[in-house]
């Protein structure tokens, strides 16, 4: 649905001021003699899913983060929104207390699953963020546009084509900054090049490097790394028709993590895509629109190149993912009903090696120390058929409804190769073992999920809105056929159900917002990662669960002074064992208040946690404390051009966790890890 609204640029601000955003700088000028400029309103063309209060958008430049952060810890600046760490680099975003599959990470179209069995890098932190030209979070199931899955939510990259002003021929935007504590440095940069008759050239790079930081107490945490990131896009856009090829490449050496027995010396990833739409007028067919992609992952773990190994026996675990993919939409007009039909398919094969013995030998990957195939040559297939429409009612009641099909096909073509080292065995001994099948057949699914929403407009400024879902997701590679004498898939572990119900309120007046919703989920079949019911094995099994929760956010703002505030509670709980999920962040938020004159703004955030107490010992390393750290920032604008960015991260030095953490593929261990101590920055952003 395409709505045209006047919005202030005080007023965007301060709905990004909850992401701690203070780019509201570039709202005032210093030839003013010291007035705070209100610009005037400026209209805005956005098409807008009825998400409500559920779903955030951002620009990913001007926010008020240190540089060279992970792109799971940038996403955890958004409300509702949180992450877990096991070192700097590869942080698990999580929303409404899901993660990993039960999220979809879409970039531009595309989706690219990681190369790590431990997910040592997940899409969030792999993903372009800095080439994106926006970020939508959606918190829930709000759409069935958006591929299979998504049952807990779903992040979109979008990117438009570049509109350069007239006459100019190219333009740039170039970023730069320092972190420390970390010592960590990020460089980069973007440069459009108009080639006339609708054609442009799109290259960007960007280079950030980082030691180990230390927490409150002074202990050092093993989080450096090094990440390098390139894209290049070949575009056209005339006449309704527009199109774009990008080849990105995401490269990151000398990982090092803090809640696990083995570092990442090696992670690649390769995306090519083609994509593009065509406006139209033909009867009530609007615009056809779709895509076409490929993401190679090629990821490498051990426990020695990055650590001294000592007497330990020598382990490395090489690793593929990679994922073929395409979609295609058309999009109707039929008067007060607004539609898209689709059809999308995605399949993505992963296949992991285990060696161990003396460094030497596995390095050179002798047959005889091999001793697992952790993903054995594992495809899953999904093509997805769907509809969805949005028709208004009235003037202020609109309904979204919609549905889709998914046929899965999930194989494992080495469940049957036996190791050629160790003892010989193979997945489907494993499999066996703990379930009593094997995985030399096909498993099929064919999963229906729907949706529907109401949007009723009380007034100008607030919105209700309520919707019930259905929504699928099948298990993954992992979950399904993990092969290890500690860690089995389960190859006829059900796709997960999930029946969801919310409700919101949305306000939003000229110099203040506020946003509420409520949600319950239940979860038929919920995949469970059972690190209890066989000792010393970790296995998945099928069980009841359900999760709730609340989510808050408003923002005020008046002659120069911002304040916003967030707050996020989730529960969850396996109804079938009668004890609480794992790994659900406690209640949590922040509140934030800046003050801006002329060119400089600058603020305060605090950041906080309540104690977590609901937790299952077998997968939670224990009880969390509750905590509250305390952040500055402000921003100077240095020219029409430029502004710099400043700030304190932990003011009070604070040693404190958050309540998420992970387990090693080869070692049981949950290790829980600090957060950083005091660390100062400062960025600067040009844009030419």
């Amino acid at each position: 649905m395409i709505h045209t609204k006047p919005a202030r640029i005080g007023a965007t601000a301060l709905l990004l001021s909850s992401l701690s955003s203070i780019a509201v700088a570039q709202a005032s000028r210093p030839e003013t003699g010291g007035e705070v400029i209100e610009l005037p309103p400026i209209t805005v063309d956005v098409e807008t899913e009825i998400a409500g209060a559920s779903s955030y958008e951002f620009v990913p430049g001007g926010m008020s983060l240190a540089p060279g952060i992970d792109g799971g810890e940038v996403l955890r600046s958004v409300p509702g929104v949180t992450a877990g760490r096991m070192g700097g680099h590869g942080l698990e975003v999580i929303i409404r207390g899901q993660q990993q599959n039960q999220l979809n990470i879409i970039d531009a179209g595309s989706f690219t699953y990681g190369g790590c069995p431990n997910r040592m890098d997940p899409p969030a932190s792999t993903a372009a963020l800095s080439r994106a030209d926006r970020v939508v979070v959606e918190r829930g199931y709000s759409s069935v546009t958006n591929g299979p899955g998504g049952t807990g939510g779903t992040v979109i990259l979008e990117r438009d084509a570049p509109d350069l002003a007239a006459g100019k021929p190219w333009e740039a935007e170039l970023h730069s900054g320092f972190t420390t504590n970390s010592d960590t440095s990020e460089v980069g940069g973007t440069v459009t090049f108009d080639l006339g008759q609708g054609f442009y050239l799109k290259g960007s790079a960007e280079k950030r490097s980082a030691g180990n930081y230390t927490d409150g107490s002074g202990n050092v945490i093993r989080s450096a790394y090094d990440q390098q990131s390139t894209g290049l896009t070949l575009g056209y856009a005339k006449n309704g028709l527009d199109l774009a090829f990008d080849v990105e490449r995401d490269l990151a050496e000398d990982v090092l993590f803090a809640g696990a027995g083995m570092d990442s010396p090696l992670s690649d990833t390769n995306v090519y895509r083609f994509r593009g739409g065509v406006d139209l007028n033909i009867g009530a067919l609007r615009r056809i629109e779709g895509n076409l992609y490929r993401s190679e992952v090629d990821h490498v773990m051990d426990n020695y190149s990055l650590r001294n190994p000592g007497a330990m026996m020598g382990m490395v675990s090489p690793t593929t993912s990679d994922t073929t993919g395409g979609k295609l939409e058309a999009q109707f007009d039929f008067g007060a009903t607004k539609a898209r039909f689709g059809l999308d398919y995605q399949s993505n094969t992963r296949f992991a090696e285990g060696y161990m013995g003396p460094i030497a030998g596995i390095e050179a990957r002798l047959p005889a120390l091999q001793v697992a195939l952790s993903w054995p040559d594992v495809t899953i297939e999904q093509t997805g058929l769907y509809g969805e429409a949005e028709t208004e009612l009235s003037e202020r009641l609109t309904v979204k409804y919609g549905g889709r099909v998914d046929y899965v096909r999930a194989t494992a073509d080495a469940a049957a190769t036996p190791t050629t080292g160790g003892m010989g065995m193979t997945a489907n001994a494993f499999y066996t073992m703990q379930y009593g099948t094997d995985f030399n057949a096909p498993r099929n699914e064919l999963n229906v999920g729907g949706l529907a929403r109401l949007e009723y407009s009380l007034n100008a400024g607030t919105t209700l809105f309520a919707g019930l879902s259905r929504s699928v997701r099948t298990a993954d590679a992992t979950e399904r056929a993990m092969a290890r004498s500690t860690w089995v898939g389960n190859p006829d572990i059900a796709p997960e159900k999930h029946y969801q119900l919310d409700f919101g309120v949305e306000t939003r007046r000229d110099n203040w917002s506020v946003n509420a919703s409520v949600y319950a989920d239940h979860v038929e079949d919920f995949i469970l990662r059972d690190a209890f019911s066989v000792p010393g094995v970790t296995t998945y099994r099928n069980v009841t669960a359900q999760l709730a929760g609340v989510e808050l956010s408003g923002a005020w703002e008046r002659g120069g002074f911002m304040i916003s505030g967030d707050a996020t509670y989730t529960y969850g709980q396996n109804t079938t064992d009668d004890r609480a999920l794992a790994q659900i962040p406690p209640l949590n938020g922040q509140i934030a208040a800046s003050y801006g004159k002329n060119a400089w703004r600058a603020g305060a955030r605090v950041n906080w946690a309540t104690t977590q107490t609901r937790i299952d010992p077998a997968r939670d390393p224990a009880r969390t404390p509750g905590w509250a750290t305390l952040d500055l920032f402000g921003s100077y604008q240095l020219s029409d051009n430029a502004v710099l960015l400043a700030g304190v991260n932990n003011v009070a030095d604070l040693t404190y966790a958050n309540h998420l953490s992970r387990s090693n593929v080869f070692d049981p261990t949950l290790t829980q890890v600090n957060e950083a101590g005091r660390s100062l920055y400062l960025k600067i952003e040009a844009r030419f």
